[in-house]
């Protein structure tokens, strides 16, 4: 038997006893992996017809040829230069491991072989080796950082024409469990602790030693317990986290507050309020029972029989009515994204002034047009609206042009410009880092200033975004960032916490990864929470656009383990190149007293502290000398400061 995925086979069968009848039945399972040898198809029936030894697709029966073979079924031959790594090409990835390098030349006559040598992006070309047999081997025992670079193999033929193949090695890790300059030393870390190239064991948070089997000393806390407390009172710190343990008595971030006897002073304005409240609440009964005596019998109130969609849609056409854009003004162009349940399109608009904008014109997928997502959608063009009650908006958030709501599909329409996003935007600076060495500091900080600033001006107007983070903050064509992405956002002008809604049974997709804790526990959401998820972006900032990850968690947890993580004190670690200044910056956003986290506008002050000092005497003067200039490769530790943008050009679609 042959399966293309497990079988599984049950066996039953009706058996009498002296008892009486009875069923037996008995299963068990063929973990068969593929077709056997020259046979393929989805029940391994069809036979191969490669030749010259290629290898057979299990699936499609399509040839896979050996070095020197072309055609359908690997009978053509082929003259070619090629380059086998042997063990695998996968080994040559780690430091420290043997590997040969063997040049292969099927179907030519060969009459001299020569190695040349490119190393690292230098376009210094330098003989290697010479010979005249076919297989010409080069032996790395083992592979160090410095045989990094292309190896080409260049073939001459007896009548004189030139073949060659080529191989780049990039060494740049070692193996699992080891490290060093030649990956010769062995971590074997302990309590959950990482193995780092060049730092050995990389403790979590609350540990340090050479295999992380000490705990952290009084006052210390952190990642390899390399932070300060600052705790008043004489009060602890936990080694995790460095919150401060508060004794009896005690209060504030830092144990700072002593209690005094307020008591009295409680009673007094218990006394004051109270009355007060009532007199309050007397009044307005009085006021709602004259007005319902005065409606004459049988007439109808007209606001009481209006459903709640009844009441937000009219509410909604009045606030996007100065927003109605109309039809004939908009070109449509190519799609330019397209996500789970919208699409954006390019386009131009005409605006009042009498010439054209680009535009990134927003729509929900027709597959996806479900009442949550509609009710998002309308929820972001509201919120866009609000925000830009001046018609101006702000420099720091995606401008709003108007919105397409009396014709199918309707069309939210933001600015439009060719950079992409802020989480994508880290990713390519992460590939020039490597490359180049600049880590492009005061470039990343400046967008988290940015983003900053407009999470301030949202605060300023009472609206919850609910999903700060680098994917929803787009990076404008002079480089500016802005938030972007409102379908989460909540407008809590009346109040300024909302409870989580299961409406129609439709759960909202939510950022588990980037929520506050009390929006994991409770469904609460503030601007304070938001405050916290903008830690969430500064970490990810700081580390590149990498994904977060708890340590001693899934990479997707669910929000029962979130929580448990969360309130065990664990925090996403300082990134490697994150100075101890900003995640300071970054922890303060994490506190789980939501009133003890700083505002926005105190983020853009801490992070303005960071920017280059103009005096010898600046404290932060020896690290900001050692982030802007070359680091060896044994510490990447530090992160140089900001530089800060305020822009009102525009940015990239959602």
């Amino acid at each position: 038997m042959w399966c293309s995925t497990s079988c599984w086979l049950q066996c039953g069968a009706n058996v009498t006893f002296r008892g009486g009848p009875v069923h037996i039945e008995y299963t068990f399972q063929y973990n068969i992996a593929g077709c056997p040898k020259d046979r393929y198809g989805l029940e391994c029936n069809a036979t191969c017809v490669c030749k010259n030894g290629a290898r057979c697709n299990g699936f499609l029966g399509a040839c896979e040829c050996r070095p020197g073979w072309r055609g359908r079924v690997c009978d053509v031959p082929w003259p070619e230069v090629v380059i086998i790594a042997t063990p695998g090409d996968s080994v040559s990835t780690y430091i420290g491991t043997n590997l040969t390098l063997t040049c292969v030349a099927p179907h030519i006559q060969v009459a001299n072989m020569t190695w040349l040598y490119q190393a690292g992006h230098e376009e210094i070309d330098s003989n290697i080796t010479h010979g005249v047999t076919p297989n010409n081997s080069i032996n790395f025992q083992p592979v160090t950082e410095s045989s990094n670079g292309r190896y080409t193999c260049i073939v001459k033929d007896i009548d004189g024409k030139d073949f060659s193949g080529t191989f780049v090695m990039n060494a740049t890790e070692c193996l699992p469990n080891y490290h060093g300059n030649v990956c010769s030393q062995v971590c074997d870390c302990q309590y959950g602790g990482t193995c780092g190239r060049w730092e050995g064991c990389v403790c979590t948070p609350g540990r340090h030693g050479d295999k992380c089997e000490d705990t952290c000393a009084p006052g210390t806390f952190g990642l390899n317990c390399s932070m300060t407390c600052y705790c008043q009172n004489e009060a602890s710190c936990d080694p995790v986290n460095g919150t401060c343990i508060c004794a009896a008595g005690q209060s504030g971030e830092f144990c700072q507050n002593i209690a005094e006897n307020n008591s009295r002073t409680f009673v007094i304005v218990l006394a004051t309020v109270v009355p007060t409240v009532i007199i309050v609440g007397c009044i307005a009964i009085t006021i709602v029972t004259l007005k319902r005596q005065r409606r004459p019998r049988g007439q109808r109130n007209p606001e009481t029989e209006l459903t709640d969609a009844d009441r937000e849609s009219m509410a909604l056409k009045e606030i996007l009515s100065p927003w109605e854009v109309d039809k004939d003004d908009l070109h449509l162009g190519n799609m330019i994204g397209e996500g789970e349940f919208g699409h954006v399109v390019r386009g131009r608009l005409r605006i009042p002034e009498g010439y054209q904008v680009l535009v990134a014109a927003k729509s929900i997928r027709s597959d996806r047009m479900t009442a949550s997502v509609v009710r998002d959608f309308d929820r972001e063009m509201s919120i866009l609206a609000r925000i830009h009650e001046d018609k101006e908006g702000h420099p720091n958030v995606l401008k709003f042009y108007g919105a397409v709501t009396k014709s199918e599909p309707q069309y939210i329409l933001v600015e439009y410009a060719s950079n992409e996003d802020l989480r994508r935007f880290l990713w390519s600076l992460r590939e020039d880092f490597k490359i180049t060495g600049h880590k492009r500091v005061l470039e990343r900080l400046g967008f988290a200033a940015d983003v900053a600033s407009g999470l301030s001006e949202l605060a300023r107007l009472k609206i919850v975004h609910r999903d700060i983070a680098a994917r929803n903050v787009v990076i404008s064509d002079r480089m500016v960032a802005k938030i972007a992405d409102f379908g989460l956002s909540r407008d809590v002008y009346v109040s300024s916490a909302y409870a989580r809604t299961n409406q129609g049974g439709e759960e909202e997709l939510l950022p588990l990864k980037w929520m506050a804790v009390e929006s994991l526990r409770d469904g609460v959401y503030t601007c304070e929470s938001d405050v916290w998820s903008y830690g969430v972006l500064l970490w990810e900032i700081a580390s590149f656009g990498e994904e977060p990850r708890y340590p001693g968690g899934p990479m997707h947890p669910d929000v029962c383990t979130l929580l448990e993580l969360l309130r065990k004190g664990v925090r996403l670690q300082q990134p490697r190149n994150c100075p101890q200044h900003l995640y300071r910056i970054v922890r303060s956003c994490w506190i789980v007293d939501p009133s003890k986290r700083p505002t926005p506008g105190e983020l853009v002050r801490k992070i303005k502290r960071l920017l280059p000092p103009r005096h010898a005497d600046n404290p932060l003067n020896h690290d900001i000398h050692s982030l802007t200039s070359p680091s060896p490769p044994a510490r990447h530790r530090d992160l140089p400061p900001p530089r800060l943008a305020i822009d009102a050009a525009a940015g990239p679609p959602p």
